[in-house]
């Protein structure tokens, strides 16, 4: 892990990234984000990310800012019943992607990842109870990072944090659009500006070469691809 990261994002940073998320966006979210945005500005296809769920995900698996649930929704899971955990600071993310995976009776955890957290409680916000300490097979931070505020060496952090809730050998993997070291059309430099300003995104200082730093300092077995603006990472906790 890199040293000096200077001081952390304030409440009101952390707070206003994940206010952008509300049920009327969340609404638009496939269609216009994952669809749209995704292959003509950031010039990754949403297909891309899915793969690296249907490479990844484990029988017990993790979710990091699930959004609306698009992928744990459509990738190829390892069992039919599988267990599922959604960690989101905002509760409206939660409600969504639990509603559409309902079929899976999933767990979820109104947490904040900047800071260690801990699951088992809560876990009836979708239904069934929590199961304190119990360990993941996969953990997946799929647009998580550049909604992150800080530097890549704070936000960075969130993998020592979900890593003690995988077990060893399992999988981390996720994806992240990044400002500096990865191509970008006009059109991507205009909306990097625009969603920095609006605080939706807090990538101006992200960096492939300070990613590929983190995760080299956290795993010694590490994937890391880049397609357009967006930088796909997997890795072996």
């Amino acid at each position: 892990m890199s040293d000096g990261p200077g001081p952390g994002p304030t409440q009101a940073q952390i707070l206003t990234g994940t206010a952008t998320y509300t049920r009327q966006v969340l609404s638009l979210y496939d269609i216009l984000v994952l669809g749209i945005i995704c292959r003509r500005v950031w010039r990754c296809d949403r297909a891309e990310m899915l793969a690296g769920y249907d490479r990844n995900i484990g029988e017990r698996h993790l979710d990091l800012g699930p959004g609306t649930g698009f992928f744990l929704d459509r990738c190829h899971h390892r069992s039919a019943r599988p267990r599922i955990a959604l960690v989101d600071l905002n509760p409206v993310v939660l409600r969504k992607a639990a509603a559409r995976l309902r079929r899976f009776e999933p767990l979820a955890y109104q947490r904040d990842v900047l800071s260690p957290f801990e699951l088992g409680e809560e876990g009836e916000r979708a239904g069934k109870d929590g199961h304190e300490g119990e360990k993941y097979d996969s953990a997946g931070l799929n647009f998580l990072l550049h909604c992150l505020p800080g530097g890549m060496a704070h936000k960075a952090r969130v993998f020592d944090h979900v890593r003690a809730h995988v077990v060893p050998g399992g999988r981390i993997f996720g994806s992240t659009v990044l400002t500096e070291g990865v191509p970008h059309s006009g059109r991507a430099y205009k909306m990097l500006d625009s969603l920095n300003e609006k605080g939706t995104f807090d990538n101006r200082d992200d960096s492939l070469s300070g990613l590929e730093t983190e995760l080299s300092s956290r795993f010694t077995d590490y994937r890391l691809t880049v397609r357009g603006s967006v930088a796909l990472f997997e890795a072996t906790a």
